[in-house]
């Protein structure tokens, strides 16, 4: 497996493993994710800043990671990676790539947000050494984030010092 940044090929192939592993959430409170596709303007935007990062295998995209910046710290927007291949540390090895450069560019923490009822999404954070922030903990641009997000109530917002 490799991990590199994303580039603008790479956007078609983005929204099919998007989907592939939006189908995991069918069946839970969370079915309203599957299907769900980021805008290719947003991906090209990304791939051009270096915010997209590609976990290939055999020149194959298998996962991605999409961040930003939210509130001056580094903001992982989306990590998701094509059923078939999870639970092969390719999500962990996107994480670390990512948090490896958010460091080497001076940010000196990283957030996302999650859902907090799913075993398999903030527990899996955790393992990565994010901690979930209580609502007074929460940096004012990061709780805009989580509250404009869908069930907000189902979800928290989490950090990692970099």
């Amino acid at each position: 497996m490799h991990i590199r940044h994303g580039i603008a090929a790479d956007c078609a192939t983005i929204n099919k493993v998007e989907i592939s592993a939006g189908a995991l959430f069918i069946g839970t409170h969370m079915e309203w994710a599957a299907g769900e596709i980021t805008p290719a303007d947003v991906l090209m935007k990304a791939a051009q800043t270096n915010q997209l990062w590609i976990a290939a295998q055999e020149n194959i995209l298998i996962g991605f990671l999409l961040s930003d910046v939210c509130g001056g710290d580094f903001y992982i927007k989306e990590v998701a990676v094509d059923p078939v291949h999870q639970r092969r540390g390719v999500g962990r090895a996107l994480i670390e790539a990512a948090l490896g450069a958010a460091k080497n560019r001076g940010f000196r923490a990283a957030t996302l947000t999650t859902d907090r009822i799913l075993a398999w999404n903030a527990p899996y954070y955790e393992r990565l050494g994010f901690c979930i922030l209580k609502a007074d903990e929460t940096p004012a641009a990061l709780a805009a984030t989580l509250a404009a997000e869908i069930n907000p109530q189902n979800r928290c917002a989490m950090r990692k010092s970099l």
